[in-house]
């Protein structure tokens, strides 16, 4: 359960500069001994001199002027070396070890930790996470098997029949968002029935399992057994045969290189061959440039150089090429055709609107369109909405 880290982990000073100070001394042996260091002669040694509370100030703008540490990773750390001099550390700990233990040691030292995090004004995913847990805790929530350290609690959410109340607590501290506890849940059974494919336990495992060929069926039927996808989408995976076109094994994988228009008559070819597309949305799909030539005129003359623009944008330069038919459309390129219509005639009605200081509402013409009207004779973009146009404009995968 990877989402599932209670216990957050300070940034002690150390971590800014003990992990690159030592990665890049060990590699540079001939700048020993350091004289800004205590004349240190070798990595363990300036460690140990950088250990010491006394002297971690000259550590810190060591690390700075070398570039071994950023400015900000120096602010956060002297603001800590203040808070060791003052003994207001949580937990008064004094070096990395003793503030990592007191830290990760037990829930209930949370909330002091998070505390110093926010005197120093540091802020990042895992202490977010943390203030969450925090306030579920504030509000009723029990740790899972009242689990007390990062240790205990990675083990217990580790164990399949404990995944429900894992689960209970992700959610009530927002860990996971509803849709990831959804799908979690639907995988709970066969967690602890053991009947996921190859026996696999987390989400990386199990995709790794997946994209194997050789597994490829047992995976689908998973899928489809679980209820991630229908009996119908099943069915066109199967057809794939595993792969879509480019060798592409999932579905942002498949988007990414259908959006790309040198592989538009590819992409059709394989979403013809699993049933994603039929061939009339496929002549919609070629017709694109025409529908897109008659929608252009039926809007007012003063709102076509809007609409070229905003199309011209949309495909890249291309608009003509897409007009003549040379240039065919991508799905995500025909799901922004409609909108381009629609701003376009919007801002033609907001450029017809008389303007304040004017001769008055008498001297109005008579053919400018009142706030809320369409003027006379549009008849609006050739695509209501962003499904029509994806089904016009581009192939469905």
């Amino acid at each position: 359960m990877n989402k599932i880290n209670f216990l957050i982990i300070i940034l002690f000073s150390l971590f800014s500069i003990g992990c690159p100070f030592g990665q890049a001394l060990a590699q540079t042996e001939s700048i020993y001994p350091i004289a800004d260091l205590g004349n240190c002669k070798d990595k363990n040694d300036c460690m140990a001199f950088c250990n010491d509370s006394a002297n971690m100030s000259s550590c810190i703008s060591y690390g700075e002027k070398t570039g071994l540490i950023t400015a900000e990773e120096a602010r956060l750390s002297k603001k800590v070396v203040e808070k060791i001099k003052a003994g207001t550390m949580p937990g008064n700990c004094k070096t990395k070890d003793e503030c990592e233990s007191f830290c990760q040691g037990s829930v209930s030292n949370l909330e002091e930790c998070l505390s110093l995090a926010s005197d120093i004004g540091m802020s990042d995913a895992s202490i977010d996470e943390g203030r969450r847990v925090l306030k579920a805790l504030k509000e009723g929530a029990e740790m899972p098997g009242d689990c007390r350290t990062k240790n205990e609690c990675e083990t217990y959410c580790s164990d399949a029949k404990n995944i429900d109340q894992c689960l209970n607590f992700a959610e009530k501290a927002e860990m996971m968002t509803s849709a990831e506890v959804a799908e979690a849940r639907k995988v709970a059974p066969f967690l602890k029935s053991g009947e996921t494919p190859g026996g696999c336990k987390t989400k990386e495992v199990c995709n790794a399992y997946c994209a194997e060929a050789t597994h490829y069926e047992q995976c689908i039927t998973f899928a489809e057994k679980a209820g991630f996808i229908s009996a119908e989408d099943a069915a066109m995976a199967r057809k794939a045969g595993g792969a879509g076109p480019g060798g592409c094994k999932s579905s942002e994988e498949c988007n990414a290189y259908c959006q790309d228009p040198e592989h538009l008559d590819e992409c059709i070819e394989a979403g013809l061959k699993t049933g994603a597309i039929t061939q009339e949305e496929v002549e919609k799909i070629k017709e694109g440039g025409k529908m897109i030539q008659e929608g252009l005129g039926k809007i007012p003359e003063g709102a076509k150089s809007y609409a070229e623009s905003c199309l011209n944008g949309v495909f890249e330069g291309k608009l003509q090429g897409v007009l003549d038919g040379s240039v065919q459309i991508t799905k995500e390129q025909g799901d922004k055709v409609g909108p381009c219509f629609e701003n376009a005639v919007q801002q033609f009605i907001k450029s017809q609107m008389p303007t304040s200081g004017g001769s008055g509402a008498g001297s109005m013409s008579s053919n400018v369109p009142t706030q809320g009207s369409m003027p006379s004779g549009i008849q609006g973009p050739p695509c209501s909405s962003a499904e029509e146009c994806a089904k016009m404009f581009g192939p469905q995968m």
